[in-house]
């Protein structure tokens, strides 16, 4: 937690690169919740609760593209208010402030500023010595505007017009970071971020509307999904998967079967993750941008990923119903590579042939050896109960289905900004390169930042 003046910041930094924060009165405790992605609400709440707050306002500074709001769910818990920009028309907003306004929690006074050019409805908060900037100006960076109606002209108006009016001490705040940076200050980015060397207008624009990055996967049903306010489904058919794959959202599927059998058959551009290695990477998961697609060889395999998913409160995940089967009988498309035998028959093969045996050894041998049996029985029918195999997990670890090439979850980095690649970020720096920084944590990582 930061204290500046006045208030509380607590901070919470998403794989993907997204930046949330709560703000509080420390005085008063009341509070508000900024840019609440759908995998913060839990944790957020969980910090409300621990610090006693009263959460008034829950605001998102602009329609987000790259990731599901939280916003909704998380105003639910809280019985609090929603607030975004008029043009944002997101159902369920009943405060829409103007340009100047200010709202208070406790003696906090937080004033709104309408700051467009990532989004015509973005917005900023400013508050006792601290600036929330959203995706319009970033640490080293700043917003990409070749979507959603942005504007770089607007952008470049927008950001100097704040960093006119605030002193260079201020805390900044930015709404992604891909680097596992906080915050900085406006002195700071005066001084070293590249985008802010520019003094001309014209030359900003040209600079930053050059070569856009690819836009953000799924950012069509994310839209849909932020303005209208509806949940992600917990099941998809597997005729609108393969829709869904066909227009580009293979990225989003994470494959819980094998590596052996990934590797005989799955969806191109989909991301291997065995279901026994899915809580251990739990971050990777995140990583995999929403509506996140759980597929396996017939769907109860993605449905224990799930719900191990969702105790680790990873939120927007939907179980391909019928797994690949049905997927490909949908006509969905696949890369094929040596056939392996999957995981559900080598346990059928694996349960017949063990009570098989110990039939035969207690016919043959000694009585007790039906035992052997008797126990595979019990094991299937608690498998069907519980929806949990362990002869299957065992299966699983063996050596003949693992995957010799290893394939992680690349983390969704940047899609708003553009001074590293990324998805909200502008891409490269505007002297022409990607601009001088530490790596990400994956070239992937790197390209997302960039073009945020």
């Amino acid at each position: 937690m930061r204290s500046i003046g006045s208030m509380h910041v607590v901070p919470f930094a998403h794989p993907q690169g997204c930046r949330g924060y709560l703000v509080a009165d420390r005085a008063s405790k009341e509070a508000l919740a900024l840019d609440v992605h759908l995998d913060f609400v839990h944790d957020m709440a969980e910090r409300v609760k621990a610090e006693a707050w009263k959460i008034r306002y829950v605001v998102d500074t602009h329609t987000h593209a790259d990731h599901p709001s939280g916003a909704g769910g998380f105003a639910a818990r809280f019985t609090c208010t929603r607030m975004a920009h008029p043009e944002a028309h997101h159902a369920g907003v009943t405060v829409h402030p103007k340009d100047g306004e200010r709202i208070a929690l406790g003696s906090l006074g937080i004033t709104v500023r309408h700051a467009p050019g990532h989004t015509p409805d973005h917005m900023v908060l400013i508050a006792d010595g601290a600036l929330f900037s959203g995706d319009s100006l970033f640490i080293g960076g700043v917003a990409r505007t070749d979507f959603l109606g942005g504007d770089a002209g607007l952008l470049f108006d927008s950001i100097h017009a704040f960093l006119a009016a605030l002193p260079g001490e201020t805390v900044l705040f930015p709404g992604h970071d891909y680097q596992s940076r906080i915050e900085s200050t406006l002195a700071k980015e005066r001084s070293e971020n590249p985008w802010l060397q520019i003094s001309n207008r014209d030359e900003f624009v040209q600079k930053l509307t050059a070569n856009p990055p690819p836009r953000p996967a799924n950012m069509e049903v994310l839209l849909r999904l932020n303005r209208a306010g509806v949940d992600i489904p917990a099941t998809l058919s597997a005729a609108a998967a393969a829709r869904f794959v066909a227009a580009g959202g293979a990225s989003s599927v994470i494959d819980v079967r094998t590596g052996a059998e990934f590797e005989s058959e799955h969806i191109p551009g989909s991301h291997l993750m065995p279901v026994d290695l899915v809580e251990a990477r739990a971050d990777e998961v995140r990583a995999v941008p929403a509506p996140r697609l759980l597929l396996c060889q017939s769907g109860n395999r993605a449905s224990m990923a799930k719900k191990a998913m969702e105790k680790l409160h990873v939120a927007g995940l939907s179980v391909i119903v019928g797994g690949l089967a049905a997927y490909v009988k949908a006509g969905g498309d696949t890369a094929n590579g040596r056939a392996r035998i999957s995981l559900e028959r080598q346990v059928r093969i694996a349960a017949g042939g063990l009570s098989l045996l110990g039939v035969l050894m207690g016919y043959f041998i000694h009585p007790a050896f039906l035992i052997l049996s008797g126990f595979v029985g019990a094991g299937l029918i608690f498998a069907g109960i519980t929806d949990w195999c362990g002869m299957g997990t065992l299966l699983g670890k063996m050596p003949w289905n693992q995957l010799h090439a290893a394939q992680g979850v690349p983390s969704a980095g940047g899609t708003c900004a553009a001074s590293l690649p990324g998805a909200c970020a502008a891409g490269g720096s505007p002297s022409g390169g990607c601009a001088a920084a530490p790596a990400p944590e994956t070239g992937d990582d790197q390209q997302r930042q960039t073009r945020r």
